[in-house]
């Protein structure tokens, strides 16, 4: 059964969103693998499986200009994605039910906050807008009246966020509106330069006739005013191209092949009217070439981070837009759409979620339970931290789940550490008739104490935690790296998740600390590690609190003149 624009918009909420709350994901500035993995999955390479300077650059565009939103936020990324699809239809109920379309990605990130100090919340507020070209909108409006999409209707989320309704078909809340490509200015201005262009063309030939055969007069007079008004809107056009390129932070490079169109298009307009403003064109076009040298992003390979490779590029795609409900998902299929699943569930292990759908229709249902868990975890757990102020509401944020696969994490620790085994997981861990293994609840919350059990927010990711380190370290070093985390949870998680609106799982904790023992120390014995607590613990306190979005102490505080909320900006 195909399924139309209304349907496949609502697998996008109901995997993206919860009720009607703004959901925003948290990237640390260690983390930029993270958002280029998203980018190549959302900026796919239309089937070629090869990678191209051109796609390269889209995509590094994109990274660069969603990377730089960060000032806002402390240098952490807040943002969001959300996908617009265009069209042929005009009738909104038509357009509505129409199976044919384009999509479109376009990544949110957040800017200003409503004006209550207490009430971390961008409702109403102005939030920044990116497209697959990397333009850069300063809120939603500008978006739908300034986009480059496609001549058609475009169907989004209303005002660019994903909400439900609250019936029990958990509809989403969708925009219809006709692209700026469909508007008669548009359509105006496209066939003037189809007229420009012709009239170009035209006045080329009589004076270059003129210089072996005589024309009349009139004839070369008329030729001489149509090229020089062709000229004249070619200049304008393409310098307003460029000019509107930069506006929204799109690259005005001369390597940029559509930049440089329009380059030669100024240049070239110039020397019809007049050679004196052509050294400017190019002194100006020059400069910006070293300014893209200094601003260029340091190359990151992607494919180093994606199981299969340029592969899974549309396979984001190919879950929601293409395989049908009842199609079956090859092994093949499911390893491939693994690695794109970041994208909904900002995790970077997927492979279990992925193994669990034997469908295109169970699997879309397991990424939306999986991804409706978490957020509801998060909710609950924001909700109880602010029960004094019940009546405010408060944005919800997402923090990266970076605990890798069991085998990548015990290839971490190989690099580190000598295999040793412990006897502390036989008590821990059973395995049951099935041959399934099974964490002692009772016995963790016996010793490590109930807020232990109860922060566990994916049980598989902490088994995967503390197989590796039950290979790697002793019973004794296991059992405090444990206590470390239980004295995390108990005396400094809630401050830190009532600050950053999300919540802290046991197994993130955990992970956690392992990472910063490895980082800063070459001994792992239970009493070296036992005289440092105090600083593990600060260092792991740190390390989240270096997610918090509004810093007042290290930005400044400004008030939007067009939302009326205010932002910050981090001081340089």
């Amino acid at each position: 059964m195909t399924r139309s624009i209304y349907d496949i918009q609502r697998d996008f909420a109901l995997s993206s969103g919860l009720r009607s709350e703004i959901i925003w994901d948290a990237l640390a500035p260690d983390q930029t693998e993270v958002l280029m993995q998203k980018i190549a999955n959302l900026i796919g390479d239309n089937g070629t499986k090869k990678v191209t300077k051109s796609l390269e650059r889209q995509r590094q565009q994109v990274f660069k200009n969603v990377w730089k939103q960060r000032k806002y936020t402390n240098d952490v990324l807040l943002s969001a994605i959300i996908y617009v699809l265009v069209t042929d239809e005009t009738d909104p109920e038509l357009a509505m039910r129409s199976t044919s379309f384009s999509c479109h990605p376009v990544i949110r990130t957040r800017k200003c906050v409503m004006e209550d100090k207490d009430n971390d919340n961008s409702n109403g507020c102005c939030m920044i807008f990116i497209d697959e070209h990397g333009r850069v909108y300063a809120n939603w409006r500008q978006y739908v009246y300034h986009n480059t999409l496609p001549k058609g209707t475009m169907i989004a989320p209303s005002q660019g966020i994903y909400r439900l309704t609250n019936d029990e078909d958990m509809g989403v809340h969708l925009m219809v509106h006709a692209t700026p490509a469909s508007r008669v200015k548009c359509k105006i201005l496209k066939a003037s330069d189809k007229v420009a262009t012709v009239g170009g063309l035209v006045a080329v030939v009589p004076v270059a006739a003129a210089l072996a055969v005589p024309v009349a007069a009139p004839l070369l007079l008329g030729a001489t005013v149509v090229g020089v008004t062709a000229a004249a809107y070619s200049t304008v056009r393409s310098a307003s191209w460029l000019y509107e390129r930069r506006q929204y932070g799109q690259s005005t490079s001369l390597r940029d092949s559509e930049a440089r169109n329009s380059w030669l298009g100024v240049a070239g307009g110039v020397v019809g009217l007049g050679a004196t403003g052509a050294a400017k064109a190019l002194t100006a076009a020059g400069t910006e070439v070293n300014a893209a040298a200094q601003l260029a992003v340091k190359g990151i390979n992607v494919s180093s981070i994606v199981i299969s490779g340029t592969g899974v590029a549309n396979s984001v795609y190919d879950l929601y837009l293409k395989i049908s409900d009842d199609q079956p998902l090859s092994s093949l299929d499911l390893l491939q759409i693994a690695s794109s699943l970041i994208i909904f569930t900002h995790s970077i292990n997927n492979l279990r979620l992925a193994n669990k759908a034997t469908n295109g229709s169970t699997l879309r249902v397991a990424v939306r339970n999986q991804t409706s868990k978490v957020l509801t975890q998060i909710a609950e757990e924001s909700a109880k931290l602010h029960s004094d102020s019940a009546a405010k509401k408060f944005d919800i944020v997402r923090t990266l789940n970076d605990i890798p696969y069991k085998e990548a994490l015990l290839g971490a620790l190989a690099a580190n550490l000598t295999e040793v085994g412990t006897t502390l997981l036989p008590n821990l861990i059973s395995v049951n008739a099935d041959g399934q293994m099974r964490l002692n609840v009772e016995l963790l919350a016996k010793q490590f104490g109930p807020k232990f059990v109860q922060h566990i927010g994916n049980w598989s990711n902490l088994m995967d935690v503390l197989l590796a380190l039950a290979e790697y370290f002793t019973e004794r070093t296991v059992q405090l790296l444990m206590q470390i985390t239980r004295s995390f949870l108990e005396q400094n998680v809630d401050g830190i998740e009532c600050t950053l609106n999300t919540f802290l799982s046991t197994e993130t904790v955990l992970y956690r600390i392992l990472m910063e023992c490895l980082r800063n120390y070459k001994e792992f014995t239970a009493e070296f590690l036992e005289q440092r607590r105090e600083e593990i613990l600060a260092m792991a306190s740190t390390y989240f609190q270096t997610l918090e979005p509004n810093n007042t102490q290290s930005s400044r505080r400004f008030k939007c003149e067009e939302c009326h909320g205010y932002y910050y900006i981090k001081d340089s």
